[in-house]
């Protein structure tokens, strides 16, 4: 049994993070060391403000590295952005080619870099939150596979991809992932609505959900969720909410009458701090293809 015991391989110890309120570590890029706020909602890839770009001399591609992109999402409605591979080293592990784009605008209201949790080159990442209950129970998400961040639901006749960001205040949904969750008696709308700021200089309307008593969504409980809505809703539901938000055109995300497939983009759903403040670690098992939490939610 000693001998066994030897023989097997030690468990090694995890790259470790504290968000206090969000987990921030060093990048070196191009012998230039940033700091960088880890994100785990997005796979593999690093986003950089122009200042940043410059000052680590990084090049676009070459013809195919520079575009204009256009939405509701970005400040202003469109957005310049430009992009290349580079070997990226994150929170001293070793380097590896990444996926690296620099955009001329705000893309975050504290910090010029952010990082995917996905670039550390290790097995395990334990991100800690010491504003969280400390224990709880353990709940484990399986991912899409060993480099995927998002996770997958199946549900309502739906396959909803999931994320998990600590940025997000609230958990929130696009209309097909709503429809889903509302057509399996999970919520239904509630009536009244808020903004959605993802990134600065952007507020779009969601509608804010009831939950029904105990339902939970991928062993976690629905605690406030919202769905993102029309401009046209957002008025019918409250008059004075054109007023704060940035969207003037509606796009696909926000067809909540009907949801229809041939119209509606593909569902997404992005798990926030409403369920996330109640854990005080999340972990990143990359062998194992999961995220593990421990939370408590009666704390």
């Amino acid at each position: 049994m000693l001998a066994l015991l030897i023989a097997a391989p030690a468990l090694s110890a995890p790259v470790e993070l504290v968000a206090d309120p969000a987990p921030v570590t060093n990048i070196v890029i191009k012998r230039t060391t940033l700091p960088a706020r880890v994100s785990l909602a997005f796979d593999r890839a690093l986003v950089l403000s122009l200042a940043d770009a410059t000052a680590a001399r990084l090049r676009a591609f070459p013809l195919i590295g520079k575009r204009t992109v256009t939405g509701n999402l970005i400040p202003g409605g469109s957005a310049v952005f430009r992009g290349n591979f580079y070997s990226v080293s994150v929170a001293g592990t070793k380097a590896g080619s990444t996926p690296t784009v620099w955009v001329d605008k705000r893309f975050d209201a504290k910090h010029d870099a952010v990082v995917s949790v996905m670039a550390i080159d290790a097995p395990r990442v334990l991100i800690r939150q010491p504003r969280a209950p400390a224990g709880g129970a353990t709940i484990v998400i399986p991912r899409g596979g060993t480099g995927d961040a998002q996770a997958w639901a199946n549900i309502g006749g739906e396959r909803i991809r999931v994320s998990l960001d600590l940025e997000t205040k609230t958990t929130i949904m696009n209309a097909r992932a709503a429809a889903a969750l509302e057509g399996e008696g999970l919520l239904k709308r509630g009536g009244t609505v808020g903004l959605w700021e993802p990134v600065p200089g952007v507020a779009l309307p969601y509608e804010r959900m009831r939950v029904t008593p105990g339902a939970s969504f991928m062993w976690l409980p629905l605690v406030a969720p919202v769905a993102r809505i029309s401009e046209e809703r957002a008025k019918l539901l409250d008059a004075r909410a054109k007023a704060g938000t940035t969207a003037a055109e509606d796009e696909a995300d926000t067809i909540v009458v009907t949801a229809k497939k041939e119209r509606g983009r593909a569902p997404w759903l992005i798990i926030g701090m409403d369920v996330l403040g109640k854990c005080g670690s999340i972990e990143l098992d990359r062998p194992g293809k999961r995220w593990v939490l421990t939370c408590d939610f009666a704390g």
